[in-house]
Formats: C-alpha cells, sequence, structure tokens
C-alpha cells in the first residue's frame, strides 16, 4: 500500500466519528436491551421489517444482511420464534421456500425503537456529518474517493408528467388524497403523508396565503418532530438512489409546502 501522508486534523476527525459510531452502537444496544430485547433480536427485526419484499425475507436473506452464517441465522430465528417475536411461512410458489414475518408484539417492540433510533440519528447528524465534510478536501488531495453525492430533489404538480426517461421515485406529500388522482396512480412510487402540514396549520395558512415565510417556519418546527423522522429518512434514501419527485396538488408548487419540505431535504 502507497504511503499516504494525512494531515493532524484528518486523523483526530477519524478518531472522533470512530468515537461517535461506538458510543451510537452501544446506545442501540442498551435500547434494545430496555425493550426485553438483546441486540442481535433487534437487529433481526429489523432486517425482517426493512425488506422490500412484502412476503417477507428468507433466511439466507437475513444472513446477508447481519452478516451471519445460515446457521447462526437459524439459531437465532428458533430463539426469537420461541419468544413470540417472528414467525415462519411456507412461499405459495415454492413450499419448500421458508419466509419471516414479525409478531404483531415484534412489530410493537421494533416500532418504539427505530423511533427513538431515528431521533438519535438526526442529533448525531449535527456531529458526524461536520466530521466527514471535514475530511472530504483531504480525500479527494489524495484521490481516495469521488465527490460526494447530494440529493436530486425536485416539486412536481398532480398534472405534472414524469419527464422521459426520469427514473426518480414520485411520492405524494400532500396530507389528502387529491380527487383528480386515481388510487392506483402509476406515476406514484408512494404516498408519504405522515410529513405533509398538519391540518391545523394548512386551515391557518388557507386564511393567510400571503404569510408563506411563516408557513416555513411552523411547517420546519413540525417536522423537525419525531414523527416526521421516518418519513424524511425514507424521502432521504430515495433521493439519494434514484432522485426525488415530491408531488403536491397545490395550485403553486413552488411556493407550496412541498416545495419547504424539500429544502429542508436538501439541508436549507
Amino acid at each position: 500500500m502507497a504511503r499516504v501522508t494525512l494531515p493532524d486534523e484528518a486523523y483526530a476527525s477519524l478518531l472522533s466519528l470512530r468515537t461517535a459510531l461506538r458510543k451510537f452502537e452501544r446506545w442501540s444496544g442498551q435500547q434494545a436491551r430496555s425493550a426485553g430485547l438483546t441486540p442481535a433480536q433487534h437487529q433481526l427485526l429489523l432486517a425482517i421489517r426493512g425488506h422490500r419484499d412484502p412476503a417477507g425475507p428468507t433466511i439466507g436473506e437475513v444472513a446477508d444482511y447481519l452478516l451471519l452464517q445460515h446457521h447462526s441465522v437459524v439459531g437465532l430465528v428458533d430463539r426469537a420464534e420461541a419468544a413470540g417475536l417472528v414467525g415462519r411461512t411456507r412461499g405459495d410458489d415454492d413450499r419448500r421456500v421458508v419466509r419471516l414475518h414479525l409478531t404483531p408484539d415484534g412489530l410493537e417492540r421494533l416500532e418504539g425503537l427505530s423511533a427513538a433510533h431515528l431521533e438519535e440519528l438526526s442529533r448525531l447528524r449535527l456531529e458526524v456529518p461536520a466530521l466527514s465534510e471535514g475530511l472530504a478536501p483531504t480525500h479527494q488531495a489524495h484521490g481516495l474517493v469521488g465527490p460526494r453525492r447530494h440529493p436530486t430533489i425536485a416539486v412536481a404538480g398532480v398534472a405534472d408528467p414524469p419527464a422521459a426517461g426520469d427514473g426518480a421515485h414520485r411520492v405524494l406529500v400532500d396530507r389528502r388524497w387529491p380527487a383528480e388522482l386515481a388510487k392506483n396512480d402509476r406515476r406514484l412510487s408512494a404516498w408519504v403523508k405522515a410529513v405533509a402540514p398538519s391540518p391545523g396549520l394548512l386551515r391557518w395558512y388557507a386564511g393567510h396565503p400571503e404569510q408563506f415565510e411563516d408557513l416555513a417556519t411552523r411547517y420546519r418546527e413540525e417536522l423537525a418532530k419525531p414523527a416526521a423522522t421516518p418519513g424524511l429518512h425514507e424521502l432521504r434514501r430515495w433521493a439519494e438512489t434514484d432522485g426525488l419527485v415530491l408531488v403536491t396538488a397545490a395550485d403553486e408548487p413552488s411556493r407550496s409546502p412541498a416545495a419547504i419540505l424539500a429544502a429542508v431535504l436538501e439541508g436549507q
């Protein structure tokens, strides 16, 4: 390996970053135990719930998520099933395929833990991204990594057609489903109404449309609450992969809550 001379600040930033990650890992384990789970069970529940296929993951897929051997996951699942946290189902097409799902108890515990974890990550985001950005000039100067990717986020009206070849996720972010859209509209990837302004805030703004800046301030305060964190996390993930289009029925999308939401997601 070629020797690379780094400034003292790079080592200090790496130490701070690794320390923050280790603290988060220890905090996560403590949270799991307070919910009556082992850290491994918490990871198992998250691997099952986070799997994209609604039929549930297989043992092999969970093993890939957890970086464990197949037999180790079998034992982990056996213990979680005995504790009433997970269940097994046979595949409809192939009865030899066993898929995993969460029980109501397992889901309830995971939801509580996930909300707390996302809130803690939001707090750490004030520290960790700054450390990463502090290292970026050193990385790029030595050709170690490419430029940092920024989210691609746009705002569109419900009547705006997708751009040709646009593979971005189109997500409805209004509180109510627009009457002009069919429920099975294939142009939409999802409906994340949990990040929409509260009904009370929407009623207030309907009476004060000239106070857009006040709307932005109040809406940002709502988005900073834990209830909005899971939705924001999902939107950011979509933005950083294939791009994101926030869809709204507002008459003026560029001056709407969706535009405020886009600015929040972009860190502005």
